[in-house]
């Protein structure tokens, strides 16, 4: 049986497991659009934008630590509860919402799908809600469980299992959202043996990424859209390039991370050092710099009486992939956890990317908050409930 290693420290854990990875997020560009080429360079040769394929809205949608599914107004920051009930507690069964984990709803456009089970007829169902209109439509039932749900531009890809039993039988399919149409995929991904399970990590680039259990190890490898062409798969790979973030040592003898680029020629170059969590989107990419310890501020003090500090000062930066136009962007007070939420719910879209703040009370997180930037402009604005 494979076990996922657990979280036990709050803050530290959360920075390792941000600086890449990103949840469903959606949201509408507003002002300057990206646009779809990259910027002039003599280095790195054809190459396209990172792309994520989710559909533009006004919102970030994700599960609060208490399991209530949030809308952050991606233009004015305010935060509300998805269930439009100001009655409701949202953590009751009446909710409709209730029981919701973070694999099991995503969102296009403005309008959210989730599935739920009867376990009295033994059905799942996929329900979709409009947050404009607060309209929910059931729009496919099946027998046996759909057990996850993930968007991908007006699609979504959803896991069916037979039963809850590692021998059960499985597969993926994707479900149109315009049409209804469903299509299996193909490939070894519904492979259900105990010695090989195939579970959705993310969709980047019209490749499907497979974090894959054999035995007692993960492995990760990609498919195309069909689940087919299957290869290892390569986190470094970016905008036709290989990016890479590596350990070195400072001259006070610790450690730094650095941010390395190999182009299609094979030259290999530095584009940063001191960097903190690194966000590749689209014709971007946006990292925060670690600034020297005796310039952090203190942000609070844990139990045991030691002094946590933020990192990265609250600064965010940017820079064309081949590292051109490297600048600030913005400058935050907000304490700087890293740019993601969970993978299947990545906060990107159009113009806007989302990074995770928190503040504390104690070694206690006791705001757990989001802001919201416009990767072109740096107007942003924080979540605060």
């Amino acid at each position: 049986m494979i076990k996922e290693d657990k979280t036990v420290k709050k803050v530290l854990l959360i920075i390792l497991a941000v600086v890449f990875l990103f949840s469903a997020y959606s949201c509408k560009g507003t002002g300057s659009e990206t646009t779809d080429t990259m910027p002039d360079t003599t280095k790195s040769g054809d190459y396209k934008p990172f792309k994520y394929g989710i559909k533009a809205a006004d919102y970030i949608f994700e599960l609060s630590p208490r399991g209530i599914i949030m809308k952050y107004n991606v233009h004015n920051g305010e935060s509300s509860y998805l269930c439009p009930d100001p009655f409701c507690k949202h953590t009751t069964k009446d909710c409709q919402f209730n029981g919701m984990t973070s694999y099991t709803f995503t969102s296009v456009g403005n309008t959210v799908y989730y599935v739920k089970q009867d376990d009295t007829t033994g059905k799942s169902a996929l329900f979709s809600f409009n947050v404009d209109t607060s309209e929910t439509k059931t729009v496919l039932s099946r027998d046996g469980m759909m057990t996850s749900v993930y968007a991908y531009e007006n699609r979504l890809l959803i896991l069916w299992l037979e039963k809850y039993d590692l021998e059960a039988q499985r597969f993926y399919f994707w479900y149109d959202t315009g049409t209804g149409e469903t299509e299996q995929l193909g490939g070894t991904v519904n492979n259900y043996s105990p010695t090989e399970r195939y579970m959705l990590y993310f969709i980047r680039d019209d490749r499907i990424i497979w974090k894959v259990g054999k035995m007692d190890k993960w492995y990760f490898y990609s498919t195309d859209l069909r689940g087919e062409d299957l290869k290892e798969h390569d986190f470094g790979y970016r905008y036709g390039n290989y990016y890479t973030t590596e350990k070195e040592t400072g001259d006070d003898g610790k450690d730094i991370y650095s941010l390395y680029v190999t182009y299609d020629n094979g030259e290999k170059k530095l584009l940063k050092k001191n960097v903190g969590p690194v966000l590749f989107y689209e014709n971007k990419i946006v990292y925060g710099e670690v600034i020297p310890y005796e310039d952090q501020r203190v942000v609070h003090v844990d139990s045991d009486g030691v002094e946590e500090r933020d990192d990265w000062g609250g600064n965010v930066y940017v820079m064309n992939p081949d590292g051109t136009d490297d600048h600030l962007l913005f400058h935050t007070e907000e304490y700087i956890i890293g740019m993601t939420s969970d993978m299947a719910h990545p906060h990107v879209c159009g113009d806007y990317f989302g990074i995770l703040t928190g503040r504390f009370k104690g070694d206690e997180m006791t705001e757990d908050n989001i802001i919201i930037a416009n990767i072109n402009t740096g107007e942003f604005v924080v979540t605060h409930g």
